[in-house]
């Protein structure tokens, strides 16, 4: 767009500047929503006009266009006070403070620095006070510019400055932090423009105020769009569907916690954008310069455009019935999902837990997907599967995707995202659940990134949610209450949950378990040597020697507990299924090598919490045939299977793998037909590379080929009888495998330094770097590369 007469760039509006706020109007509450649409909206006009393939030097920024980000009302004077904008300042502001970090993270040589400072703060004689002066942030902004992990916020506001940093840091799209970088700051300070209104008084700022937003206010697009609906409706119905309509409306507007004070509720507009971006969005802008808005950004806050000139062809609204069941019938329907979703959302229930657990990282898509794979004639249990499954997609996705660094908000997957909510819109639970799996199979990430799990920037937002989920899982699987919600409240009254790191900051106390202080302290952040306990007990143990601590660990929750010996006196529940099922043990002296072993049992809790099977059982269940149909074009999966205890030349002999089906053995239903093998068995180490042929069935409907006639593997005859009386027959599961390349004898198995193995059953490694080792050790080549 070009530049609108009489504003200003942000580069002008806030350097040099110093802008001070009202009392009554301090607390800062923009919220991730918010944040996240200002980033997505920067990015997409950005990229209108930065060509990553043809840039030269920043000088091309002058020629690109301008982004409008509104009006700011002030009083006039040396020192500006902001009666309208402070929201939008301080978030422009939160970004340029990343900026600024951001270019010291990435090292930036110091003449290609853009110097944001001035924007920011200024020093007078010594002194630094930031351009918005607002004193109770001043500690909070010193904070955030110094990248002080350490600062604890004291009020409301700076938490939420807190927060919203956070959601920058998270949200922040990847494709700007390298050459694109510079190119953004300055199209940031040049190019996005606000209009300020300077005012004489304060009297005549805050007339102007009021009379922007509450007088002569224009229609939105939910009432633009209301206006052209009825219309279309028969005049004898026009009544009905307005109040229909209305009532819709008042549902949404009423449950929503958005404080409307001083402020117009929009929360009409985000439910119809999100509405009939699940139910009728089908292209999505390219991210490319020059790239249009296609349906899911036209459906954004300006659809009833994109609505009247789709309503025919895009929306199946022809007669004036339609129009009138699309309101009655449709929009009732959403309107009722999307307000039970969002009590979901905010009370832990049982059923849909996933709900509250996405709710909890702000993964606000779930609704957008729940949305689009539930039909408006769905009956109550086939919704209540698709809520489950999307819920459980949702927790899965986002979940792979933190235990190995990666961004889960929308903006950064919006691409794979928006082509599986265009795959489940509509569909049957067998196909939406399909949808989802196919999805899980395909991500470039896997589970296994939990042992390299650590406290950081990135993860410190999700850390607590994570320790909590492992805690709960415990809870339930010993019949007691999850208490998840209670472990993540920070705002419950009484004491909060904190993060307790097991091993003592004390390296004198360590120094010969570690190479050095810093190998010590990176080692003290990984999740095996995290736990959850009170804020008060987490602050009162900080000076104990780990047995001291261990001691009161028994009085704590029982992930804790599990570190002390009288854990595993008189607690059936707590041995016979969890410690039987994760290897738990008591920890004398905490080392090293606890914080390992630590994490492989929360890798283990972690293949059942997010197992891709519960999606098919939540849907029914499919045929391998349909399987593999559904799944042509998905690239097979590549598993270590660890086959302990067994014979493996009769595994040869008939083509199989086994596992009992207590413990890990069960992971051995993730492997599906088409998924290549790694047979590594311990103290051996790699001996066959095969194609998963059929997945896992129970041992008595396994059948192998003998002497042309198909019998069940318990009669067939095996090399060793004696290995296969030792089977559970009852609890011993078989996957038929077409062998390539492999040993004959287990003593000639392949391992070498620096090779990775997990204590699991069946398990898939995000680090490929040990599948391509066994490859070349063997021979072995990809179909594609043959």
């Amino acid at each position: 767009m070009q530049k609108i007469d009489k504003t200003d760039t942000l580069g002008k509006i806030l350097s040099g500047r110093r802008f001070t706020v009202d009392y009554f109007q301090r607390e800062y509450r923009w919220g991730q929503k918010q944040i996240d649409q200002m980033l997505s909206d920067f990015q997409n006009t950005f990229e209108e006009y930065y060509d990553p393939n043809d840039h030269d030097t920043p000088e091309e920024v002058a020629g690109y266009g301008f982004y409008y980000m509104g009006c700011i009302i002030c009083t006039g004077g040396s020192v500006n006070k902001i009666i309208d904008g402070q929201q939008r300042l301080t978030s422009l502001t939160l970004l340029l403070i990343y900026l600024t970090n951001l270019q010291k993270e990435l090292a930036v040589p110091e003449d290609e620095v853009v110097d944001l400072d001035s924007m920011i703060y200024a020093v007078h004689f010594g002194k630094k006070s930031f351009n918005i002066d607002v004193p109770e942030r001043a500690k909070c902004m010193q904070a955030l510019l110094q990248n002080d992990k350490n600062y604890v916020a004291d009020n409301e506001s700076s938490q939420n400055m807190l927060d919203r940093y956070e959601d920058i840091v998270e949200c922040f799209p990847d494709e700007l932090k390298g050459e694109a970088l510079p190119f953004f700051i300055y199209w940031l300070i040049e190019k996005v423009l606000l209009l300020e209104i300077d005012t004489p008084s304060e009297d005549e700022a805050h007339t102007i105020f009021l009379t922007m937003n509450d007088r002569g206010l224009s229609l939105n697009s939910a009432e633009m769009m209301k206006a052209y609906v009825i219309q279309q409706v028969a005049e004898a119905d026009r009544l009905d569907v307005n109040h229909q309509w209305q009532d819709n409306i008042n549902k949404i507007k009423n449950a929503s916690s958005y404080n409307s004070s001083g402020t117009v509720n929009t929360e009409d507009v985000e439910f119809i954008s999100i509405w009939l971006r699940a139910k009728y969005a089908e292209t999505l802008r390219e991210g490319k310069r020059g790239a249009k808005d296609e349906d899911y950004e036209l459906l954004g806050d300006k659809f009833h455009t994109w609505v009247r000139d789709k309503a025919k062809t895009k929306m199946g609204l022809v007669k004036s019935k339609d129009f009138r069941d699309f309101v009655w019938i449709e929009m009732t329907k959403v309107t009722n999902l999307y307000l039970r979703l969002k009590e979901y959302g905010t009370k832990l229930t049982p059923g849909y837990e996933e709900v509250f657990y996405n709710t909890n990282r702000d993964l606000t898509y779930q609704i957008m997907l729940t949305l689009a794979a539930v039909r408006n004639d769905d009956p109550e249990d086939v919704v209540k599967k698709k809520i489950q499954m999307t819920a459980k997609f949702v927790d899965d996705f986002a979940s792979i995707r933190i235990f190995n660094f990666r961004k889960v908000n929308w903006n950064t997957n919006k691409y794979l995202l928006f082509r599986v909510m265009c795959d489940v819109r509509n569909q049957d639970c067998k196909t939406v659940g399909m949808v989802y799996v196919r999805a899980l199979r395909r991500m470039d990430a896997n589970l296994d990134g939990i042992t390299k799990f650590s406290l950081n920037q990135f993860s410190g937002r999700y850390m607590l949610h994570l320790l909590a989920r492992f805690t709960s899982h415990v809870n339930v699987l010993m019949g007691n209450p999850s208490h998840f919600d209670e472990y993540v409240d920070r705002q419950r009254k009484g004491n909060t949950y904190d993060i307790e790191h097991i091993l003592p900051d004390k390296y004198e106390d360590y120094t010969e378990e570690f190479s050095d202080y810093e190998d010590f302290q990176s080692s003290r952040q990984y999740i095996g040597n995290l736990i959850l306990l009170t804020r008060d007990k987490n602050r009162s143990y900080q000076a104990m020697k780990y047995s001291e601590k261990v001691q009161k660990y028994s009085g704590d929750n029982i992930l804790a507990q599990a570190l002390n010996p009288i854990a595993y006196q008189n607690n059936p529940q707590f041995l016979s299924n969890v410690v039987s099922r994760y290897g738990f043990e008591a920890i004398d002296q905490f080392k090293k090598q606890s914080i390992a072993d630590r994490a492989e049992i929360y890798l283990k809790m972690a293949s059942d919490i997010w197992n891709p099977t519960d999606i098919k059982d939540l849907a029914g269940g499919w045929s391998a045939d349909e399987e593999k149909e559904f799944f042509k074009n998905t690239k097979g999966q590549e598993f270590t299977i660890g086959y302990a205890d067994r014979s493996w030349p009769d595994a040869l002999k008939y083509g199989f793998l086994s596992a009992n089906i207590g413990g890990s053995g069960r992971y051995l239903y993730n492997v599906q037909a088409g998924d290549t093998v790694f047979c590594h068995i311990a103290g051996s180490g790699f001996v066959g590379i095969g194609e998963c042929l059929a997945t896992a069935v129970p041992m008595a409907d396994f059948k192998v080929d003998v002497d042309g006639v198909s019998t069940p593997i318990a009669s067939a005859p095996w090399e060793s009888e004696d290995a296969k009386n030792k089977l559970d027959h009852k609890k011993e599961i078989f996957i038929s495998v077409k062998w390539k390349k492999y040993v004959t004898d287990q003593v000639d198995g392949y391992w070498e330094k620096g090779m990775t193995s997990v204590p699991l059953v069946a398990y898939t490694l995000t680090d490929k770097t040990t599948y391509k080792k066994v490859k070349d050790h063997f021979c072995y080549k990809d179909e594609a590369q043959e």
